[in-house]
């Protein structure tokens, strides 16, 4: 089963003086429970390709396809449904509210999706010690290190158990081994829970650990490869 389906997808950038090529008429298949990662250099496409599969923004041609859906006939209401039950982010910015606690940006999720506080509370909790953060649940994002941070945010992620995880550069703020232990810990729900992690990185360490990495440049897909573990 497909957790990701992409036919000739392209998108293209029209600023009314130039056109930009991001994306060039890709096609690709995530089976569910793969652990993927992107790779290429910068503007190869790599985010645009995570913004397309989380129907953060369409394509200008072709299909986009998570499961059984094919997201360019989903409005926004469907669209932030998918996303809400469906799909976990964790950014490059962390996208924290910076009002909130920790544990309360982990909640957030689970809020929206109607689960009870005490239910809220008890998951939380959990995946902030899982991600090395117990002890700093009440701590606002101002109070903790960008790299703290970003482990919140993957916390946020990962709490629901969601079918497909997406994250852009997940480790581009941490120290090698909490990059380590932190990508250890999204392998583990891989195995454990069947979640599918689609990764856009540099980091060698998530290169090394993901099953099939993946190579754009110029918007397209240079290079495949499945690896035999």
């Amino acid at each position: 089963m497909s957790a990701v389906l992409i036919k000739d997808a392209s998108k293209i950038y029209d600023d009314g003086e130039r056109k930009i090529i991001a994306l060039d008429r890709v096609n690709l298949e995530i089976k569910e429970g793969e652990f993927t990662c992107l790779v290429g250099p910068s503007g190869s496409g790599k985010s645009t390709l995570l913004n397309l599969i989380g129907g953060l923004d369409k394509p200008s041609s072709g299909e986009v396809s998570i499961g059984e859906k094919n997201l360019s006939v989903l409005n926004s209401d469907q669209l932030a449904e998918l996303r809400l039950h469906d799909i976990g982010f964790v950014f490059q910015a962390y996208n924290l509210i910076p009002v909130l606690s920790a544990r309360e940006n982990v909640e957030f999720v689970m809020h929206l999706q109607g689960l009870s506080a005490e239910e809220r509370r008890q998951k939380a909790m959990d995946v902030l010690a899982k991600v090395g953060l117990a002890g700093l649940e009440d701590r606002r994002p101002g109070q903790l290190s960008g790299g703290q941070q970003q482990r919140v945010a993957v916390a946020r992620a990962i709490v629901s158990r969601p079918k497909l995880v997406l994250a852009d550069e997940p480790t581009a703020n941490l120290d090698s081994k909490t990059a380590r232990n932190l990508v250890l810990l999204m392998e583990e729900l891989h195995h454990k829970e069947g979640i599918t992690f689609l990764f856009s990185t540099h980091d060698p360490v998530v290169v090394e650990l993901a099953d099939r990495v993946i190579k754009l440049h110029d918007g397209k897909i240079a290079e495949d490869e499945i690896k035999i573990k």
